[in-house]
């Protein structure tokens, strides 16, 4: 290993279970915690209603004001702020092969992105490639 790729993996950062997530939409930079949730728009089915995350990583406790089928994928996740589509539709959860959603969570003074899988039940959640050179999630499959 050449001193620079050492160098590299030393500086990584790990983000340990049960650390709180500050998150933020990736278009409007709008906080998407309110309280003790992260609280988003849900489309399901044709219905509208908000959905509350624990903002604790690797912590998969949600509500939602309308009810969603076990194993269900969300028609959309949004911003409740600009309304904007949270789902990156050129991706795909690499557990189930469901959509994924992207927000933005603060780590290392910086923002970066952070995918959650749209299923309920699926509890996949990753970085882009570019952070996960920076950033690794504890318990990740990724390293």
């Amino acid at each position: 290993m050449s001193d620079r790729e050492h160098s590299h993996k030393v500086r990584k950062e790990i983000i340990t279970s049960g650390t709180f997530l500050r998150s933020y939409c990736p278009y409007c930079e709008n906080s998407l915690t309110v309280g003790n949730n992260l609280k988003l728009i849900i489309i399901e089915d044709g219905k509208k209603g908000q959905l509350m995350l624990s903002p604790y990583l690797n912590v998969f406790i949600s509500k939602s004001t309308i009810t969603i089928p076990e194993r269900s994928v969300a028609t959309d996740l949004k911003c409740p702020h600009c309304s904007k589509s949270l789902i990156q539709k050129e991706q795909r959860c690499p557990r189930c092969n469901s959509e994924i959603a992207r927000i933005k969570v603060a780590a290392m003074s910086k923002m970066i992105d952070f995918f959650i899988c749209a299923k309920k039940g699926c509890t996949w959640h990753g970085l882009s490639d570019e952070d996960i050179q920076d950033i690794i999630l504890e318990d990740s499959e990724e390293w």
